[in-house]
């Protein structure tokens, strides 16, 4: 009973894994965008850029450290504290904390701050620029498996076409209604339309790969992707705008954005090295305090006997005596707190600095800027001109597709219905079995060429979308 079950579950397992293996364009997207290395690496380069944005904007508040330290003296030495030599084991700490913000730099600090911010910003639209790239090719090999699987059913249909054809003139050759060599014409278009399934079952394996392969799958194994209804609009080739699309295009491409983005940054890389042409001002404040063992406070005085001392003499030489007071000073170490209130000093002081002459280095910098700004004004321009050339070319190859998909449909309908009339006839026998599989091969052909005139104007369609910023769905 445990078997059963057990390989029950595995049953519903393996239908279960291989119904998730029906993948949406949408799901292929967002599989691709979120396993894709280039991504990966770009995102890392926005968060780069955010974190230098915030370093730019930390520079703008002042800057405050602190330091302390700790120094034994042994044997003759200064005492730092009455700066007299002692000779004794001394401790000493020193406290210091300084703080310093720049008043004036010649506006380089906000300047390096918005470049930061223009730099964070085109870094974003490098990457969805990625993003769009990598969207566009998987929706591109998405269409290519759907045409390769249209393509292999429609050699499927003409392989059991040539089948019947062929099993009807065996019997008919049997009989001895047709030569053999009716027959063997239709055993040889039966190899040849066998053939080409094998070749459309290998492009479609083909496609199929290439998609996983961009969706960064491990195995291509039970892979397939769902068939939308795939319907094309209504369209007149006519009406597509050149100017239409690329104005819609300069508001929503993100290289566009990118190469403004990158220009404006030039223009502020050109202010920052004009900045270091202004005198620059700053501010600066110190805190600082120390300690030592050595430090005495008087606590009081102890009262001894006083002593008899001689203080000189008398004119008739007789020794003069005095009594001096016996007092002892009384100390102890001055406490901690108090040595630390008592020593506290305090600074403020203001620091111009005037660039007079530093090597050229602050011309060669503005030169420089000065030329980075042009290349990026031309990058931009470039820019501009690759995407027109591009809309242009969407354009053209739309209107080119659209023409090519009413023609080959056209000729399609055509063909099937000479297909029909040549099919009647050469049952009964009044056309030749070559007549026949001239029109037979040329509604294949036919039929080849009208799928992929429809998958190529669909594909057409979509880049139009994608220059406009329309989701890439069907």
């Amino acid at each position: 009973m445990r078997r059963i079950g057990f390989t029950f579950f595995l049953l519903l397992t393996g239908l279960s894994l291989r119904a998730q293996q029906a993948w949406t364009l949408q799901q292929c997207i967002d599989h691709a965008l979120s396993h894709n290395l280039q991504v990966r690496q770009s995102e890392l380069s926005v968060d780069q850029n955010k974190s230098q944005v915030q370093q730019s904007t930390a520079t703008l508040f002042p800057s405050v450290n602190g330091s302390a330290s700790q120094s034994y003296f042994f044997g003759r030495s200064i005492d730092p504290f009455t700066n007299v030599f002692a000779n004794q084991q001394i401790t000493n700490n020193n406290f210091n904390l300084n703080a310093s913000m720049s008043i004036f730099e010649g506006f380089q600090l906000m300047n390096t701050l918005r470049q930061s911010k223009l730099n964070y910003m085109a870094s974003r639209a490098d990457l969805d620029k990625i993003r769009n790239d990598i969207a566009l090719n998987v929706a591109t090999a998405y269409l290519q498996v759907l045409y390769n699987e249209d393509l292999v059913g429609v050699a499927e249909g003409q392989l059991e076409s040539s089948r019947q054809q062929r099993d009807r003139a065996k019997r008919q050759y049997e009989l001895g209604a047709i030569a053999q060599s009716g027959y063997l014409d239709l055993e040889s278009q039966f190899a040849t339309d066998d053939l080409n399934l094998v070749n459309a079952r290998a492009q479609l394996a083909q496609s199929r790969l290439s998609l996983t392969q961009l969706l960064e799958l491990d195995s291509v194994s039970n892979f397939q992707i769902t068939r939308p209804d795939v319907l094309l609009p209504a369209w007149d080739a006519t009406s597509a705008s050149v100017e239409v699309v690329f104005n819609a295009a300069m508001t929503n491409q993100p290289e566009i954005r990118a190469s403004e983005y990158r220009y404006l940054s030039a223009e502020r890389g050109l202010s920052i090295a004009r900045g270091t042409r202004y005198p620059r001002l700053s501010v600066s404040g110190n805190l600082n305090t120390n300690i030592s063992s050595s430090a005495q406070e008087v606590t009081g005085f102890l009262a001894l006997p006083p002593s008899i001392v001689e203080s000189g003499f008398t004119s008739g030489g007789d020794t003069v005596y005095s009594v001096v007071p016996n007092n002892v000073i009384q100390t102890r170490e001055t406490p901690f707190s108090k040595q630390f209130e008592d020593n506290l000093g305090k600074s403020v002081g203001f620091t111009l600095s005037v660039p007079i002459f530093n090597g050229w280095a602050a011309r060669n910098n503005v030169t420089r800027a000065r030329i980075g700004l042009e290349q990026a004004r031309i990058s931009r321009e470039q820019t501009r001109k690759t995407l027109y050339k591009s809309v242009q070319q969407a354009v053209t190859d739309a209107q080119a597709a659209s023409s090519r998909y009413e023609s080959g449909n056209r000729s399609l309908s055509a063909l099937e219905r000479s297909f029909e009339e040549n099919r009647k006839r050469f049952e009964v026998g009044a056309i030749s079995t070559y007549d026949f599989l001239l029109v037979q091969n040329n509604l294949a052909r036919a039929r080849a060429t009208a799928l992929q005139n429809k998958y190529d104007f669909l594909f057409r369609l979509k880049v139009l979308d994608f220059y406009q910023g329309k989701p890439l769905s069907f």
